[in-house]
């Protein structure tokens, strides 16, 4: 175990994938994720295949790796420290998915095939856990199912922001927010403290919470 844990710690194979990652990300604002060969991949890279092969199982799993430090480094930057939860952090992260989304939209050229299932995978991730840090810092018993609160309001989060992300004229992101906020807010009535009411008031007829978000978008957990 421990001479698992100094590999992964070595200094060189962290340079190694960075660069791979690094690679992918400038090919990606050249051409499609389906046009790209694990030979230009290592090429960029300047590694060979072997080397590539030693880190990454195949590109897509290199995908996975270059959404996943996107996401954290665009969320790093900008949301404040975890805890304590207020809305306008939950707004913020909001805001950022929707940022993450257009951005990818923008500079991906189509198609984008395999890319958006592995996108929408590693961004729920992180907002699954930024939310369950939220939730894990609540009154103790004031949340009886965190994960499965976290989950579902990770799920409504990047529904909501995908939708929004598909509309050919879309209205502002500052006017689309704070329409869907409070149906995702009221999932955390127990951070929200005072402000669950008025959450609670201004939510859709069509249901309470994040599951509403689900129906409203046609979206199924899977």
């Amino acid at each position: 175990m421990l001479a698992k844990q100094k590999t992964k710690e070595d200094p060189r194979i962290t340079r190694t994938r960075a660069l791979l990652i690094n690679a992918l990300g400038g090919l990606m604002q050249e051409k499609s994720f389906e046009a790209i060969t694990v030979g230009e991949i290592a090429q960029r890279a300047t590694v060979n295949r072997v080397t590539f092969y030693a880190h990454f199982q195949d590109k897509y799993e290199l995908l996975e790796a270059w959404t996943r430090q996107l996401i954290r480094e665009k969320i790093g930057a900008q949301l404040p420290q975890p805890n304590p939860f207020s809305e306008e952090k939950l707004a913020l992260l909001l805001r950022l998915v929707c940022s993450f989304l257009t951005d990818f939209l923008g500079h991906c050229p189509p198609p984008h095939g395999k890319l958006e299932p592995l996108i929408e995978k590693q961004i729920k991730s992180e907002l699954y856990q930024i939310i369950l840090t939220w939730l894990r810092s609540a009154p103790a018993k004031s949340i009886s199912t965190p994960d499965q609160v976290a989950t579902v309001t990770a799920w409504a989060m990047y529904g909501a922001a995908w939708e929004w992300s598909q509309t050919p004229k879309r209205e502002p992101v500052d006017e689309f927010i704070p329409q869907v906020l409070p149906l995702i807010a009221s999932n955390l009535q127990a951070l929200t403290h005072s402000k669950s009411n008025q959450v609670h008031t201004r939510q859709s007829a069509g249901g309470s919470g994040a599951y509403a978000l689900l129906r409203q978008f046609q979206f199924s957990p899977n």
